[in-house]
């Protein structure tokens, strides 16, 4: 997506967000960032969802907004945003598809009084929509998917900003009870670290002794190493609600 796009979009959020005017340039020069590492390494890849990379630039940016540091907040914000607004314009990795990019691409900075109507709409849709939580950051990036109609395109591309930012900029304070969830369900938690401990420790030692009487050095890695290793994690692996709430309060800024 060009410059001129990123821009435009990120102009109609801050306008949502009624922040102070002098954050405004900060959000702006971190939405066209990655663009100056693409000129710096040609071989960057922007058009493809990179979702892990978003999600954590996403995480930063509530992170940063539960601190009271917006100026973080928005540079981490727009950079995620860059590559979200890139995934949904088509790689221009063929031939044929480098027409098709370069005509979408032309299309959509092709701003018109109707094209900024949209865009408003397009926000306003997407804040009314978002739900704060690490969850529906997840399903939405995981949603985000190539789209070959330039009006299309440049309205689901505004609406998804729209509705990360409205969950970055989301309520600071905890939904009901989930302090108290969390931290009940992080001493069920370690004790059960403590039980994986224990019985990968006696199984490391039984795996020791039957090594020595075994007399045969090549089980020492199985049963001193491998067997506790995937008992211990065996344990972990059913705190699988522990995990979910440990992010949503994450989210929180609770620890």
């Amino acid at each position: 997506m060009r410059k001129e796009v990123h821009v435009q979009i990120a102009k109609e959020l801050f306008k949502k967000l009624n922040l102070p005017k002098n954050y405004e340039k900060v959000f702006i020069r971190a939405v066209v960032e990655p663009d100056r590492w693409r000129r710096r390494h040609p071989r960057y890849k922007h058009h493809y969802l990179q979702y892990y990379t978003i999600l954590d630039y996403v995480k930063r940016a509530r992170e940063a907004y539960i601190n009271g540091y917006i100026q973080a907040c928005l540079q981490n914000l727009g950079i995620a945003l860059h590559f979200i607004q890139d995934a949904f314009i088509p790689s221009p990795r063929t031939r044929e598809l480098r027409k098709s990019h370069q005509h979408l691409e032309g299309k959509v900075a092709s701003f018109k009084g109707e094209t900024l109507f949209m865009l408003r709409n397009a926000i306003d849709e997407g804040f009314m929509v978002s739900v704060s939580s690490p969850k529906f950051i997840e399903n939405v990036l995981s949603n985000i998917q190539w789209i070959y109609d330039e009006d299309e395109v440049l309205k689901c591309a505004t609406k998804t900003s729209a509705m990360i930012t409205a969950a970055v900029f989301g309520p600071k304070d905890p939904p009901s009870g989930l302090r108290e969830k969390y931290r009940m369900l992080k001493e069920e938690h370690d004790k059960r670290i403590s039980k994986a401990s224990i019985i990968s420790l006696i199984s490391a030692i039984i795996g020791l002794t039957l090594t020595i009487l075994l007399e045969n050095i090549y089980l020492l890695p199985i049963f001193f190493f491998i067997i506790p290793i995937l008992i211990y994690a065996g344990i972990l692996s059913d705190d699988e609600e522990f995990y979910e709430v440990k992010e949503e309060a994450s989210w929180y800024g609770i620890k």
